[in-house]
């Protein structure tokens, strides 16, 4: 073979390398929730939990303000029992849903997750997770899933 042909032939799989990485960077982005996703997403949906000192309860507030959620299933994971309650929505997409406690997490809030699943008509089936704090306390983060 030639120099010149094993130049070409070197410069064509440099090509097709080139064209299978692009094209695998775009196709991993699709299936991805991008930033702007989630930014969108927590735009429209809202997600509290707060500790009611007072009243020894966990408040969780939900809220998506399209209303195209068509059901959500609530677990505050890290408990001796996890706590898992289903809704389902027709027009009005929200909740607000006390839970007793026993007792303050021993090792803090972060140990005790807050996190929805949601069946939306729009951003299909997401996850919400959180955390709980206090009043007074900014609110955590909360991370968004694509399901």
């Amino acid at each position: 073979m030639s120099q010149i042909r094993k130049k070409i032939n070197v410069l064509i799989i440099v090509v097709v390398l080139g064209i299978l990485a692009i094209a695998i960077g775009n196709i991993s982005d699709w299936s991805d929730m991008s930033y702007l996703d989630n930014t969108v997403i927590l735009e429209h949906v809202e997600l509290e939990a707060v500790f009611l000192k007072n009243d020894n309860v966990i408040k969780i507030s939900f809220q998506d303000n399209t209303n195209n959620s068509k059901s959500v299933i609530l677990e505050i994971l890290g408990m001796d029992e996890t706590y898992h309650k289903e809704f389902r929505f027709n027009n009005d997409s929200r909740f607000v849903e006390k839970i007793p406690l026993k007792e303050i997490p021993k090792y803090g809030w972060n140990t005790i997750p807050v996190t929805l699943e949601i069946q939306h008509s729009e951003f299909g089936s997401i996850g919400l997770k959180t955390e709980i704090h206090e009043p007074g306390q900014s609110k955590p983060r909360i991370i968004v899933e694509q399901k």
